[in-house]
């Protein structure tokens, strides 16, 4: 028996054209045309910080080494500065607090507006009173005779 992968030979009547080459400048079975693959892309901004604020780092909080979010140690040493006294840290923790205790925009716009409540209203009484023409239409028919 021969070998079927040494052996394999193309048609004499192989065309060499746009996109066939000729078989000795083909590329060999298993080797690929682009061996070093597509280069990575390059990451944006946004992902850079994220992995970079998100990444753990081990820091010292009462005596022992613990890992938290580099973001988090930032905002406990903004902590840490504030309470010792730096006016500067100061004012960006109390900044911060604010925007962080303030209630979030989507809250406030789920709180209806008067116009959108008289919007509701209107609708709401169209619908009530379509609701009472189609009862007094189509209402429950009674037999007199009874």
């Amino acid at each position: 028996m021969s070998g079927r992968k040494g052996n394999r030979k193309k048609p004499t009547n192989y065309e060499v054209g746009y996109g066939k080459p000729p078989s000795e400048h083909q590329f060999a079975k298993g080797q690929s045309g682009n061996p070093k693959g597509r280069p990575k892309g390059k990451k944006n901004i946004d992902t850079m910080l994220r992995e970079a604020l998100f990444a753990p780092i081990p820091i010292q909080m009462n005596g022992k080494t613990t890992n938290v979010s580099a973001l988090e140690a930032i905002v406990l040493k903004l902590r840490n500065n504030a309470i010792a006294g730096d006016y500067r840290s100061a004012v960006q923790a109390i900044q911060l607090a604010i925007r962080a205790l303030q209630p979030e925009e989507s809250e406030s716009s789920a709180i209806a507006s008067p116009l959108d409540q008289n919007v509701m209203m209107d609708l709401m009484r169209d619908y009530l009173e379509h609701q009472d023409s189609a009862a007094n239409d189509d209402g429950p028919k009674t037999d007199e005779a009874e």
